[in-house]
This record gives structure tokens, C-alpha cells and sequence, in this order.
């Protein structure tokens, strides 16, 4: 017999002899998640024998949060502006810092389209969707828009179909598979506002990255040589599929801010231009009117 307090303790001792941070933490939320249970419960039922085979469940979901596999693919669920996304390997998992390019973009929507609340449908583009945080996100604070997501992977697409039907946005986000604007059914398709989080990890630097996002797709990570690839391919049908006035809204890496300033400068993108930084002081997010 194994209680939960003691499965804990083991649990919590396995993971920090192989590095993770949070070994506790991560420890009781792997549990309460195989319990379908708060954490809470995990202090007040304690000294409760954990069933056999959920024990056996629990030391191989330890052993593969162990080898690096992302927290999200363990329990399938990231949350994301207050939503809970279904994500599985093969998907990028959505980042925290992403939420400041939503929250920069829907600031932006009410103050260039102040009616889009009362009516009028507004026609936005997601560049990169994967398991489509940022598409059914904005779906879902703006009813009366309409939301394109673009991605290279069906896998992902497949995926970001559900998380738009578990959010009950699904009649107004459609999704197209394919390599960026060569995805589009059209080519006069133009949106009000073009939003994307693209690949902008340097290539030569993803063999350093943690055993955790290693373990993610590379093709959601890999932004070339220097990492820009993906924004020069974004700049290079901007114009062709943003409607005036709107803007483009982007997620960039560290440092990458003001070379992706520049680009959008050369295109005449001067009207307005706002760098966001996120919690950590970086560089995050570039937003340009047209």
C-alpha cells in the first residue's frame, strides 16, 4: 500500500533528482490531474491509498515529465487567456507571453474599430495557428468577428477544429492548410487585422534549447539561419491581404524587435508602430497600422 502523501514525496524526489524546478509542484498536479481532482484534495485525503493501477499510470507519466516531455502533451490541456486549449505532441504548446499579442490586438481593434462591438464583422487572419490559441481566442472575445487560421501542419489544424468547437466558435473560424499566404483560397482574400506567433528560433540555436521544447515540432520553431525567415514571408503578401485601415500584429523572439521594425518600415508601414514588452522586459510583440 502507497498513500498519496507518500506518493508525493517519492514523486516530488524523483523529479528534482532529474532536474525539473518545480519538482513538487509538478508533482501534485500530475496527480490531482490522474485523480481528476484539485490539489487541495491531495492535502486533505492523504493518507488515502492510491489505487494500483493509477499508481502505475502516475510513475509513467513521472518517468516520461523526467525525459523532458512538455507538462502539456502529459495531461493534453495548456491554458491560454483564461481558456483551456487541447494540445497533443506534434503541436507547439501555446506560450504565456503569446496572451500579450492578444491582449495587444484586441486594445487595438477597440480603438481603430470601435464598431466591431456593435456589428460590424471584422475579418482577421492567424498566421501560424497551430492548436489555434490565438485564432479562437480572439473569436472568442470578439463574437461579431470572423477568423482565418493558417498552418503548414493538418495534424495541428485538426486540433485547432476542436479547440474552436469546445469554445462554441467554430461558425466563424475557418482554417486552411498550407504555407502561409500560398494557404489562402484567394488571392484578393483581405482581412482587417493579420495576427501571427511564427517560427523565430535561429536554427543553430535549437540544439540548445531545453530537452522540453526540443521535443517540440521543429517546423513550429525553426525561423532559418537567423531566425527571420517566417517575417520575411509575412511582409512579402502583407499588403496584398491587408485592408486600410488595420494592422499587423507579431510575436518575435529576443532581440529581433527592431530588425522586424525595419522590415515593415521599408514597406511603408509607418503609420503607427508599437513594441510591447512582456513580463520579463523582452521585446515581445510588434504592431504596425496600416
Amino acid at each position: 500500500m502507497i498513500s498519496i502523501k507518500q506518493a508525493l514525496i517519492e514523486a516530488s524526489s524523483f523529479l528534482r533528482e532529474n532536474g525539473l524546478s518545480s519538482p513538487r509542484d509538478e508533482a501534485e498536479l500530475l496527480l490531482a490531474f490522474l485523480l481528476k481532482k484539485g490539489r487541495l484534495y491531495l492535502y486533505a485525503h492523504g493518507e488515502n491509498e492510491l489505487p494500483l493501477n493509477l499508481r502505475e499510470e502516475y510513475r509513467k507519466m513521472l518517468f516520461r515529465r523526467s525525459e523532458g516531455e512538455p507538462f502539456a502533451y502529459l495531461t493534453g490541456k495548456k491554458e491560454f487567456m483564461g481558456l483551456s486549449f487541447l494540445v497533443e505532441e506534434g503541436v507547439l504548446v501555446p506560450r504565456p507571453e503569446t496572451e500579450h499579442l492578444v491582449e495587444t490586438a484586441l486594445e487595438w481593434i477597440s480603438l481603430l474599430f470601435p464598431q466591431s462591438r456593435d456589428g460590424k464583422t471584422l475579418r482577421i487572419l492567424d498566421l501560424g495557428t497551430g492548436c489555434g490559441n490565438l485564432a479562437v481566442s480572439l473569436a472568442y472575445h470578439l463574437p461579431n468577428a470572423f477568423l482565418a487560421g493558417v498552418d503548414i501542419s493538418a495534424k495541428a489544424l485538426q486540433l485547432a477544429l476542436i479547440n474552436a468547437r469546445r469554445m462554441d466558435v467554430e461558425e466563424r473560424v475557418a482554417y486552411y492548410c498550407g504555407d502561409f499566404w500560398n494557404a489562402l483560397p484567394e488571392d484578393d482574400y483581405r482581412f482587417d487585422v493579420v495576427v501571427s506567433n511564427p517560427p523565430y528560433i535561429p536554427r543553430l540555436e535549437i540544439p540548445l534549447l531545453s530537452s522540453e521544447v526540443q521535443k517540440e515540432p521543429r517546423q513550429a520553431l525553426d525561423g532559418g539561419v537567423d531566425g527571420l525567415d517566417a517575417y520575411r514571408e509575412i511582409f512579402r503578401g502583407i499588403k496584398k491581404h491587408l485592408r486600410s485601415p488595420g494592422f499587423l500584429g507579431l510575436e518575435v523572439g529576443e532581440g529581433q524587435a527592431q530588425n522586424i521594425v525595419a522590415m515593415g518600415c521599408r514597406l511603408g508601414f509607418v503609420n503607427k508602430v508599437e513594441i510591447v514588452r512582456d513580463y520579463a522586459g523582452i521585446e515581445r510583440i510588434v504592431m504596425f497600422q496600416i
